[in-house]
């Protein structure tokens, strides 16, 4: 069975890049445009690994990211951030979060197909 990622991202550019990207290496995809269709999404469980912005509307990635915290069954998922942020305080925010990665934007396949390899095996 493939592992399943979460993608969420206000950008639908970036959300299909990822999509693309995940389907051609064999994992099925879940997307989402904010934090908070993220943790909707997530509701429905079976998500192996969320890959997140950190701007968005409605609820941004690190507000989600603490939410998913909140969330037994997900506490150690998973998470990698990908944003145009590079402040040093929002990066040490998610690592206390436990945010295995953070990317800056624009997207990188290459990097990204790496980072899915190595936390999903």
């Amino acid at each position: 069975m493939a592992k399943k990622i979460l993608i969420v991202d206000d950008s639908g550019l970036i959300r299909n890049l990822a999509n693309k990207a995940s389907i051609e290496a064999g994992y099925e995809t879940v997307l989402a445009e904010d934090g908070q269709a993220g943790l909707d999404a997530l509701d429905k469980g079976g998500i192996d690994l969320i890959f997140s912005d950190v701007n968005m509307p409605v609820m941004n990635g690190l507000e989600m990211v603490e939410k998913v915290r909140e969330r037994e069954e997900y506490k150690f998922i998973p998470i990698v951030m990908l944003t145009t942020e590079s402040k040093p305080e929002l990066k040490d925010r998610a690592q206390e979060l436990g945010v295995k990665a953070w990317f800056l934007k624009p997207f990188n396949k290459d990097k990204f197909l790496l980072v899915l390899s190595k936390l999903l095996g």
